[in-house]
């Protein structure tokens, strides 16, 4: 259906736009304080977990599994049962650098597993991902497994800090200099 006449906001009265809204619609500036409470919101979570051995643990298992997965279907039904090996093992470091994340109290378990299919997966699985996968997955489940949480006097001592800090911000946004002579 054809309309004969343009729409109301097109009509020629109509006083133009400023050059600031000329239909540009902004969303308002991003406050300073929320990136930086994300920011410490993650800090305080990657302190609390071992990120660095999961992390690098789950990279091993996707070097494990990436010249399976990245394969065609006629590839995987060649390999047949040699083929889920590989996804077991790559499947399973990842799930173990999963469960460590989440459940850090109960990273002894799944770091010990880890290991074990990362050493397995030398000889099972591509030589280990390139070896590059083993290597990966040898050391990340090494940093799961040493990884301890803080001790109270460690919490004790960076709540300090922060309280710290927060009484210099406080007071630069007071104008007070505390370096200042009375």
């Amino acid at each position: 259906m054809l309309r004969s006449t343009p729409p109301a906001h097109h009509d020629v009265d109509a006083a133009p736009a400023p050059d600031d809204q000329a239909g540009v619609l902004t969303d308002p500036p991003a406050e300073p304080g929320v990136l930086r409470r994300y920011r410490r919101a993650f800090t305080r979570f990657r302190r609390t977990r071992p990120f660095w051995g999961c992390l690098t643990l789950a990279l091993g298992g996707w070097f494990v599994l990436k010249p399976v997965v990245g394969g065609s279907f006629k590839m995987i039904v060649q390999l047949g049962a040699g083929g889920m090996v590989v996804y077991l093992l790559g499947g399973a470091m990842i799930l173990a650098a999963a469960i460590a994340m989440v459940a850090p109290a109960q990273r002894h378990f799944p770091a010990i597993m880890a290991a074990g299919s990362s050493v397995a997966s030398l000889p099972l699985a591509n030589l280990g991902g390139w070896l590059v996968g083993m290597f990966f997955g040898i050391v990340g489940s090494g940093l799961v497994f040493a990884w301890t949480p803080y001790t109270e006097a460690q919490l004790e001592r960076f709540a300090e800090r922060a309280r710290q800090r927060d009484e210099r911000r406080q007071n630069r946004r007071n104008g007070r200099n505390p370096h200042a002579a009375p």
